[in-house]
């Protein structure tokens, strides 16, 4: 790890394999009345029931916020860092905050992708609930393999009909292109 992630400090947690809201909220970046939509918006249970200090299963955290299930714990140690916001990302890499998240909404982003931590549809601005795992952007930029991005599973792939064979070859090689290709057409 190199210098600038290592003057980072992981959460420390009281149990293992228990975070309690302070601790989340630290971890995460937000404060401690950001925790309820949270947890609501990704549906993590609470297994405290309504004790006044909430505590959630650090497994299901991880599963569902980061979309990665830690098997053991030293896998669980790099994600115990605190998501970080923008301007460290900004400060890291040298890039500015405003290049990131325009390339974030013009989709171009070559950074490991963030968090969208607070949800938002059409209407509103952009989220200020986004969060990068600290260990993916040091990878990054040390040319190295990201680690901690779920896998996507692949369907099996859509029965179509027999199309009529087209004697323009440059016709059939773009619409081979277009039906598996994975970018949005408008």
């Amino acid at each position: 790890m190199t210098a600038f992630i290592a003057s980072l400090n992981p959460i420390v947690l009281r149990t293992s394999s228990v975070m309690s809201t302070g601790e989340l909220a630290a971890w995460a970046q937000l404060g401690k009345n950001s925790i309820p939509r949270l947890i609501e918006g990704f549906g993590i249970r609470e297994l405290s029931g309504s004790a006044k200090n909430h505590r959630y299963s650090v497994h299901e955290v991880m599963r569902k916020i980061l979309g990665v299930t830690v098997r053991h714990a030293e896998d669980l140690e790099p994600l115990l860092y605190p998501l970080q916001k923008s301007t460290w990302v900004a400060a890291y890499t040298g890039l500015s905050v405003s290049a990131i998240n325009a390339a974030i909404c013009e989709k171009r982003l070559t950074l490991p992708a963030p968090i969208e931590l607070t949800h938002t549809d059409h209407r509103q601005a952009a989220a200020r609930g986004r969060r990068w795992v600290p260990a993916q952007i040091d990878a990054y930029l040390r040319n190295e393999p990201i680690p901690f991005i779920p896998t996507m599973t692949t369907g099996p792939a859509p029965k179509t009909a027999s199309q009529p064979i087209s004697r323009n070859v440059f016709a059939a090689i773009f619409s081979d292109n277009a039906k598996v290709s994975r970018q949005c057409h408008l």
